[in-house]
């Protein structure tokens, strides 16, 4: 199958159903507690305050293109042509010191069979700090050898699969196997969609260090045919066994891209190692801010305030409006919205990283 002519009814289909409902409900005097009844949702002040800004955005870039907002490029594949944004921010991961990661790891000993939380306390009361310490112990010495060769073995893979059989996604352990991974193997990645799954995503975001430097590719549809050229091209970057960082992208992002890939007949699995942040997240900061969104962990942490964001539930109403004009305001906060959600992602993994709070 082919992009351009034959995906042309797409947006015109697209651009219909976006108009017939919205994803979203409203809530009526910003009243917080009528939130956990909806599965997404919009203050009432928010709306308001955004179709306002959806209309200065279409006064005032009225006349305007793409280009002369986002300075992208035309960038060709063999599925047809795609829109690309590339920007760039300091950032500094931190170091990579793979020792000290495995010795971290080596003092885990619930990464053995047989050993939970109890024993291990027990284990160590009685001198056993180590995995290594263990391979002298009579119940669990086999146990610990096998552990130990997977843990000294040059395969990060397989550190990750001993980790993960015996730990959440939410526990340090399983984050702490990134530090085997040089910083410029990391893929930070956000998808902007048009609403829930089944829906096209009109916006790839993706992000990769080298140096000191967030080099940011944003693959910008400029109408719904150009989905597939675009899903091509990100589909070629993870096929150079790139880790994944994202923020709720196991239930997300990765789905939505295997789901659109089988949408045009490319179907294909996503087994990238992959690091979802969200779940780290809600285990450090439960409790203690109003919730583990992405935009309130940035805001406390990093003193990000964002005045022009604006809902993310509301994109497809901001998207629709610049297929109907060609008008290509209402794209403005969308591109700056993924920018800024690939940014705190980084950010906050190199938090994490480093041992911050």
């Amino acid at each position: 199958m082919e992009s351009g002519h034959a995906f042309s009814a797409a947006s015109r289909i697209w651009r219909s159903r976006i108009d017939e409902a919205h994803d979203y409900s409203i809530i009526r005097n910003d009243t917080a507690f009528c939130t956990s009844f909806h599965a997404s949702w919009v203050y009432e002040s928010q709306h308001g305050a955004a179709r306002e800004q959806l209309a200065s955005l279409l006064s005032s870039h009225e006349g305007q293109d793409l280009d002369d907002i986002f300075r992208g490029e035309e960038q060709d594949t063999p599925e047809g042509a795609c829109y690309c944004i590339r920007s760039e921010e300091r950032i500094a991961l931190g170091g990579q010191d793979r020792q000290a990661v495995r010795d971290l790891l080596l003092s885990d000993l619930q990464l053995v069979c047989g050993i939970g939380a109890a024993t291990e306390q027990r284990l160590k009361a009685k001198g056993y700090l180590t995995i290594a310490d263990l391979a002298r112990h009579r119940r669990f010495g086999k146990a610990a050898a096998r552990t130990l060769q997977v843990l000294y073995g040059s395969g990060v893979p397989e550190i990750e699969g001993l980790v993960a059989r015996w730990h959440s996604p939410s526990h340090q352990a399983t984050f702490l196997t990134s530090g085997f991974y040089h910083p410029s193997d990391l893929l930070f990645i956000d998808l902007e969609t048009l609403g829930l799954f089944s829906r096209p995503i009109i916006l790839f975001g993706l992000a990769g260090v080298r140096g000191d430097t967030l080099h940011i590719t944003q693959y910008l549809l400029r109408g719904i045919e150009e989905e597939l050229p675009s899903l091509s091209v990100v589909r070629e970057v993870l096929e150079d066994d790139r880790v994944i960082v994202s923020f709720n992208g196991k239930a997300f992002d990765v789905p939505c891209l295997v789901e659109r890939s089988a949408f045009y007949g490319r179907p294909a699995g996503i087994a990238n190692p992959h690091y979802d942040l969200l779940h780290v997240a809600r285990k450090r900061w439960k409790g203690q801010f109003p919730d583990c969104r992405l935009g309130t962990l940035e805001r406390h942490l990093f003193g990000v305030c964002r005045d022009e964001d604006i809902p993310g539930a509301m994109v497809p109403e901001f998207y629709e409006a610049y297929l109907a004009t060609g008008n290509p305001g209402p794209l403005v906060p969308i591109v700056s919205h993924n920018r800024q959600d690939l940014v705190s992602l980084a950010r906050l993994f190199a938090l994490f990283r480093n041992g911050g709070p």
